[in-house]
């Protein structure tokens, strides 16, 4: 069996991490306040982030739902 290196992983999945949350940031805010503009008028967006690791045949979604003005 072989052995995994849990150390040097978490760093690549921090790694990973980081650069998808940079990316994710700028897309929604992007997104959300071109819609704003546009006259997307509710006080939540939905949203949801699909993460798959194709080489291990697995897909997990994450849903939640952004505050984008006051109630």
């Amino acid at each position: 069996m072989m052995s995994v290196d849990k150390e040097a992983l978490n760093q690549s999945i921090r790694r990973f991490l980081k650069e998808v949350g940079i990316k994710s940031h700028q897309q929604l805010e992007q997104q959300i306040l071109a819609a704003v503009e546009a006259g997307h008028t509710a006080a939540t967006i939905e949203v949801s982030m699909t993460l798959s690791l194709p080489s291990l045949d697995y897909t997990t979604t994450i849903r939640g739902q952004l505050p984008v003005r006051d109630q």
